[in-house]
């Protein structure tokens, strides 16, 4: 009966891990829109919505990128928030628990590690289904490289608040 207890209490704290790993994941997939849209606002000339539009043609192709199209707003939104954001914070709580990260300082190293990681999406996995998709990598042709690493960092070092988000949602 003890081993048993010690299995439910052991899975319940892996869940917690991944729980807050998944929604740190969602706070951090926003925090890091918001950066994108003020650097496309302030320093690309851009609209802020603009990067979430990008995204968006994804799912609508080239019309998003022309004018304000909320249906690729939308689009952009759930492509990012449900794709990458989920995924990222879903492997950052897994790697937490495996790591036993529990502190700023270590969340912020393994969120920034798990950042660079991500960037995998713009170099292989965005341009792979954006051109069989649409025939063009929209993307990468929209976003410049330099930004894009920018907003992964700020996304990994967003994991930063995994401590806090674990001990608000499951403490």
């Amino acid at each position: 009966m003890e081993n048993t207890l010690k299995t439910h209490a052991e899975m319940r704290e892996e869940s917690k891990s991944i729980l807050s790993g998944i929604i740190t994941g969602q706070i951090a997939g926003l925090i890091m829109a918001v950066v994108v849209m003020a650097v496309f606002t302030l320093i690309l000339g851009k609209g802020p919505l603009f990067p979430v539009q990008v995204i968006g043609s994804m799912a609508v192709g080239s019309a998003a990128l022309e004018g304000l199209h909320f249906g690729a707003v939308l689009a952009g939104l759930v492509l990012h928030q449900a794709g990458p954001a989920l995924l990222w914070g879903f492997v950052f709580g897994l790697l937490a628990k495996k790591f036993s990260v529990n502190t700023p300082s270590t969340s912020l190293f393994l969120g920034l590690t798990v950042g660079v990681i991500s960037m995998v999406g713009p170099f292989i996995l965005i341009p792979f289904l954006m051109k069989t998709l649409h025939g063009a990598d929209f993307w990468n042709q929209e976003v410049p490289l330099m930004w894009d690493w920018a907003a992964h960092l700020v996304f990994g070092a967003s994991f930063g608040l995994y401590p806090r988000v674990k001990d608000k949602f499951f403490e």
